[in-house]
């Protein structure tokens, strides 16, 4: 089945209704595999309750999550996975298609070639740098 076609069955929030899913948890998340993997042991952790930003954490669930999401990547490397990249899409104009936040731990894939319009990235230019500063400096 296609994810997207998968996303149409839902009727609640995967990852709240997820008995059945867990491989190790802690009181506030619990690390779970990909129902629609990027790569092979493609994982999850994600936290107990339903929070959609990760800027709703508490400082506990922020401690269980990075303390799964160590030992997801240890795992990884103990099935022979030496590279991976996590990612957490932070609202849902980023591509996260589930509401209830995750972090993906994707083993042997690659982002980085492409910008987000699918064109191949470039170096900022030194005016670029300044500009792109003084605009994250200012949100401050």
């Amino acid at each position: 089945m296609l994810y997207k076609t998968y996303l149409k069955t839902l009727t609640s929030c995967p990852f709240c209704d997820h008995k059945d899913r867990k491989i190790v948890e802690n009181k506030n998340a619990f690390l779970t595999y990909a129902k629609a993997p990027y790569a092979p042991h493609h994982i999850l952790v994600v936290p107990q309750r339903h929070v959609d930003s990760f800027l709703d954490l508490t400082k506990a669930e922020e401690a269980s999550i990075t303390m799964l999401l160590r030992k997801g990547v240890k795992m990884l490397h103990a099935m022979g996975d030496k590279n991976c990249s996590i990612l957490v899409r932070d609202g849902m104009g980023t591509g996260k298609s589930i509401a209830h936040l995750h972090y993906h731990i994707i083993p042997n894939h690659r982002i980085g070639d492409l910008d987000i319009n699918g064109e191949k990235r470039k170096v900022l230019t030194q005016k670029e740098i300044s500009h792109v500063l003084k605009e994250l400096k200012e949100a401050l």
